[in-house]
């Protein structure tokens, strides 16, 4: 089935697509084409879309999870499209009325390359930099791999967490800090795995420990995307994120939240 994909150059118009429409000016073309899909969505929405713009436009993933390895796996047929990873700490949730919440106070949306010798490295031109100052804390980065690993370091930990013990709220994780500790721990031994090139500086680890409550904190009331899929039997994004400590070594709490994510009946 094809994916809902809109004007203003959104592909996926879930919550996270919605929010990130809301601030794209309507009067002019697209500057890049968003892909706000899941990440086991990704692969068949970007082969769905090859020949739907023109070939200079950027394509922006912004899903969440590890998902360099699906655009390795699809670069000869990207061609030279100018291809960026995002990210942002936006929030945004579908009420039951069907009306957006997006809580955006503090937040960060951000862009850019992911450095490889698989293709070409394409700075954004004049029209993508002004579509970047759209966004609430909108920055471009020549190197986006240290806020990504951040970020997934995050949602590693908070999402596993989460839907494992099917939490209703977020603030309900501060009930598992030890577990949450452990689970911290083995994500950053994990993205070690995942980016061996980075490296780390101890700042950087006491900092993700730091972002890790104020993002509990913010979110507090919120329901995780993660528990939401899991109560109503459907996919998760546990295979890019916790789920890929299958492929190590030791990493026994990010495997055993993996297993209890997947296996849970609706």
């Amino acid at each position: 089935m094809a994916h809902v994909t809109s004007e203003k150059g959104i592909v996926g118009l879930g919550a996270l697509g919605r929010a990130l429409e809301r601030f794209i000016p309507g009067h002019t073309s697209p500057a890049a084409v968003f892909f706000a899909v899941k990440a086991f969505d990704l692969e068949t929405a970007l082969i769905e879309h090859l020949g739907s713009w023109q070939k200079d436009l950027p394509f922006v993933i912004m899903s969440n999870g590890y998902v360099w390895p699906v655009i390795k796996k699809l670069r000869n047929r990207l061609g030279e499209r100018p291809i960026r990873i995002g990210m942002t700490t936006m929030g945004s949730t579908i009420q039951s009325d069907g009306s957006l919440s997006v809580f955006h106070e503090n937040s960060m949306t951000a862009w850019g390359h992911w450095p490889t010798d698989s293709g070409p490295l394409v700075q954004p031109n004049s029209n993508e930099l002004k579509l970047i100052q759209c966004f609430p804390g909108g920055a471009w980065f020549d190197d986006i791999r240290p806020m990504i690993r951040q970020k997934w370091i995050l949602n590693v930990v908070i999402n596993s967490v989460a839907a494992a013990h099917r939490l209703p709220r977020n603030e309900l994780l501060k009930n598992h800090r030890p577990e949450i500790s452990e689970v911290l721990e083995e994500a950053v031994e994990l993205a070690n795995q995942l980016w061996p090139e980075l490296g780390w500086r101890e700042v950087e680890k006491k900092s993700i420990q730091e972002r890790l409550w104020q993002v509990i904190d913010a979110t507090s009331r919120n329901l995780n995307s993660m528990v939401r899929d899991v109560i109503l039997g459907r996919p998760t994004e546990s295979d890019y994120l916790a789920g890929l400590a299958k492929d190590y070594s030791g990493l026994t709490r990010l495997k055993s939240l993996h297993q209890t994510i997947t296996s849970q009946p609706s």
